[in-house]
């Protein structure tokens, strides 16, 4: 299965912009395309993987490597799951919803049928995992810490770090390369990603909490001893905060896409369950996340299998590699 959005296109590193392309070729959403667009661009692939989610029974869920970092889905576009998102933006816009961490990775979209290679950037970037110093995601990543969502989409779109790893990537897929429209480059599928991220009200809420703090030496007064109390209102959160790295490690050294994890059964905690599209206005929360696979596929189930009978969905858990993964 393949991928798609709306957009324009773009290619090059440097400061000068190239001529722009018209689109990308999809991605099709299996985990041998993936795992070789991530292994490219840098993740250490022996640690983490993408792994095929084959159906939402027990059974089933039960062999997916443990703990879930991110789910991938594939959906069909051109369906009443686009109406309803409409509907919910327009909601959010309207009425608002649970705050966003500011430290989410969250890349908007201007690239056409670049939805697969940023739901891995959204997967990747927005977990605790290992890649390579100097490779395209730990030089994108550096890059875009401190630009807005909409700044990183037109840095992709200037980009070509990822352009030659997408080409490379869409040709591992099972059905033939598209040459032109007709041929399939205009497709009605596409990539989203789920992931959890702190709660950002929890966040706030530290950041501005007031203390109160005793200074000086007691003094004797006719009532008594007393100290000087000061009030003051931290500014910063005593929460440490999940950051991309800027700074190169040694060279012998891999770098850490820094984010939320946690051992095995283990329930996650302050966890919030948010959707990352890149053709959405914004990041959208779903709620308390205790576990990503879980809390994923009860959102699936309700917001988008239960709007349009159609065979063309996927979803892809990313995670621990599998014990026989090629990557190894």
């Amino acid at each position: 299965m393949s991928s798609t959005a709306e957009g324009t296109t773009a290619g090059t590193s440097s400061t000068k912009e190239k001529p722009r392309q018209s689109h990308w070729i999809p991605l099709e959403g299996n985990p041998e395309v993936f795992n070789s667009w991530a292994d490219q661009a840098g993740l250490i692939t022996a640690h983490n993987q993408f792994v095929d989610i084959y159906g939402l029974d027990e059974d089933l869920l039960s062999i997916i490597p443990k703990p879930t970092k991110a789910v991938v889905l594939l959906f069909p576009s051109n369906s009443p799951i686009k109406t309803k998102q409409a509907e919910q933006d327009e909601k959010i816009t309207r009425e608002g919803q649970h705050l966003i961490d500011g430290t989410l990775m969250y890349v908007k979209q201007y690239v056409e049928n670049a939805c697969g290679t940023i739901a891995l950037i959204h997967a990747i970037a927005n977990s605790e995992v290992m890649y390579k110093p100097a490779s395209p995601l730990q030089r994108f990543i550096s890059h875009c810490k401190g630009m807005t969502p909409e700044e990183r989409g037109k840095l992709l779109e200037s980009t070509d770090l990822f352009t030659k790893i997408h080409l490379d990537s869409s040709a591992l897929g099972q059905t033939p390369q598209p040459t032109n429209d007709e041929d399939g480059m205009n497709t009605d599928l596409h990539f989203t990603c789920f992931v959890a991220a702190p709660d950002g009200e929890v966040r706030k809420a530290a950041a501005q909490r007031t203390h109160t703090f005793t200074v000086g030496e007691p003094q004797d007064t006719a009532e008594g001893s007393r100290s000087t109390v000061i009030e003051t209102t931290i500014t910063g959160s005593p929460v440490q905060e999940p950051t991309q790295t800027t700074e190169s490690p040694p060279p012998d050294k891999p770098r850490f896409a820094t984010g939320t994890s946690t051992a095995e059964g283990e329930p996650l905690e302050g966890m919030r369950l948010i959707e990352l599209d890149g053709r959405r206005p914004f990041p959208i929360d779903h709620g308390p996340c205790t576990d990503v696979l879980e809390d994923t596929i009860t959102v699936v189930k309700k917001q988008y299998l239960s709007q349009v009978e159609s065979v063309y969905f996927s979803l892809m858990s990313f995670g621990p590699a599998p014990v026989n993964s090629p990557f190894h």
